[in-house]
């Protein structure tokens, strides 16, 4: 016998295996569910071909470069299958669930584009090794028939392609990055019960979303526009450490790390968008800075081992003029 367990995708613990892709809360947080119940089912028989993994660019895609050569086998087939729209499929390599959650949680990271995914998986194993078989993918309501899903990449993909033409029509890279952040923060509106908002589609195509879908969406267009970026997971904590809003998965934020002429810099669109409507005009705190002006940000988990960021050249003030700099706004912990 085989045993079925349902395990929820994280999008901010590449190393937990029970944490689900939920919404930011107050200024950032995700709201963690638990595992399903166990089932049973037969033992299914493998077929498994041997396969050869597809290299990703280990700077396009870092977390997939933080993987062992294990992990980085059970990424590629994922990703091979996931951006087929394929929700059922057997694992060609040998991989355990660790391993497999690993993996997949590196996917999320480095590819906002499947933005189909419902967060949830489940699997079979052989108990006589504790090698995964078979997956199955729950994909959005809106994406859960190939009809549905080929529809739902259209309308996602025009909409993407709309803003990519846009900012090409700026001559540079940091000026492309300043109109898709401002079409984010001036398109999207907060709102922790918005559908899907673990996902780009959220705030690009419904236009309510939580940090996730800022991030994600930040994240594509810049890549669409052949930049590097990164999505960056951590926590937003208090000057001494506590964890903002006093409980302990409140504090569970993300935010963009791009690189510019050789240089890292951190961008957080949502807390821009936040400060702009606190501050009445638009702001920029919070685009193209150091990890020194990031002082309630703690990255988390794999995200520790992205690139420092000590470059100011292209903040916002060197670039385009004066603005409300981080150390001039007062915080208040929620």
């Amino acid at each position: 016998m085989k045993r079925v367990f349902i395990k929820l995708v994280s999008f901010i613990a590449v190393m937990t295996m029970a944490l689900s892709m939920s919404g930011c809360l107050g200024s950032g947080g995700f709201d963690l569910e638990t595992t399903a119940p166990d089932s049973t089912v037969e033992t299914i028989p493998t077929t498994a071909k041997p396969y050869v993994r597809i290299e990703f660019d280990a700077v396009k895609n870092p977390y997939f470069a933080m993987l062992d050569g294990t992990c980085k086998n059970a990424y590629s087939q994922v990703y091979e299958e996931l951006s087929a729209g394929n929700q059922k499929f057997e694992m060609r390599i040998e991989v355990n669930a660790d391993q497999l959650t690993k993996a997949i949680d590196a996917i999320l990271c480095d590819h906002p584009e499947l933005f189909w995914l419902d967060n949830t998986y489940g699997y079979t194993y052989d108990p006589s090794n504790g090698y995964i078989r078979e997956l199955t993918f729950n994909f959005f309501d809106f994406a859960d028939t190939p009809e549905k899903l080929a529809a739902a990449r259209a309308e996602f993909d025009a909409a993407v392609n709309s803003v990519v033409a846009q900012a090409m029509t700026y001559p540079t890279l940091v000026e492309r990055e300043l109109f898709v952040h401002d079409y984010i923060c001036e398109n999207t509106e907060y709102d922790t019960n918005a559908p899907y908002h673990q996902s780009a589609y959220s705030a690009l195509i419904l236009h309510k979303s939580v940090c996730a879908g800022y991030t994600r969406s930040f994240q594509y267009i810049m890549q669409k526009l052949g930049a590097t970026c990164y999505c960056v997971m951590g926590r937003t904590e208090g000057l001494s450490g506590q964890v903002v809003g006093a409980t302990d998965d409140s504090g569970s934020h993300s935010w963009n790390m791009i690189l510019i002429e050789g240089q890292y810099y951190n961008v957080d669109c949502l807390w821009d968008d936040t400060a702009s409507e606190t501050y009445g005009s638009p702001i920029y705190p919070f685009f193209n800075v150091p990890d020194a002006s990031l002082a309630y940000h703690a990255r988390s988990n794999s995200s520790v081992n992205l690139p420092i960021c000590t470059a100011t050249d292209y903040k916002y003030s060197n670039q385009f003029g004066p603005t409300v700099e981080v150390e001039n706004i007062v915080f208040t912990d929620a």
